[in-house]
């Protein structure tokens, strides 16, 4: 959890630091982050690398399914991340942990081939949702529970942001500017 404790101004933690700037509550603050989160571009992203996982099942199908999804043009859920063209260091911590403490666990093996085979096709690094994914599946959590363990770590830091929020006396509020066509009077 604690690698997932604070990331810079992701979205979730945005959402949090804002609501805390016009002073709500902490419980506030949290459900803001817990509503970002939620996002497939964001936590939610786990739940489709476990499904993926999954759908790959079984280390001798891992070429086929992944040339089959590149193939229909679909995504590789799990890999890459904007922040770490060299690799995301979470996920190589968590990945590393996992192999320690679990090295026989076939979930485990199926995601270092499945890590391995994007890697080598794509040059796509796993990320930390990868990483999370693996641990459901290798601990033998329930669904969901990668999003539920990143979300614990995440909402430790949403809290530390909220501290240092209720500090500032400015509100956080972006400004925007029309850039459309002119309206017509």
């Amino acid at each position: 959890m604690v690698l997932s404790a604070d990331h810079e101004l992701n979205a979730s933690s945005f959402a949090a630091r804002v609501t805390a700037s016009v002073e709500a509550n902490p419980y506030a603050v949290v459900q803001a982050g817990l509503a970002a989160i939620q996002g497939f571009k964001h936590g939610g992203q786990s739940t489709r690398v476990t499904a993926f996982i999954r759908e790959v099942g079984q280390t001798h199908h891992v070429q086929q399914a992944i040339g089959e999804r590149l193939r229909r043009g679909d995504d590789l859920p799990g890999f890459g991340h904007n922040l770490y063209p060299e690799g995301d260091p979470r996920a190589k911590a968590l990945m590393s942990m996992i192999a320690q403490y679990l090295p026989a666990s076939s979930p485990l093996t199926l995601s270092q081939t499945i890590a391995e085979t994007i890697t080598r096709m794509t040059g796509k690094l796993p990320n930390i949702d990868f990483a999370l994914a693996t641990l459901e599946l290798a601990l033998s959590l329930p669904d969901t529970s990668a999003l539920a363990l990143f979300t614990l770590g995440r909402t430790v830091g949403w809290i530390g942001h909220a501290i240092e929020q209720y500090g500032s006396p400015q509100i956080i509020r972006p400004r925007a500017r029309y850039t459309g066509r002119p309206p017509m009077i």
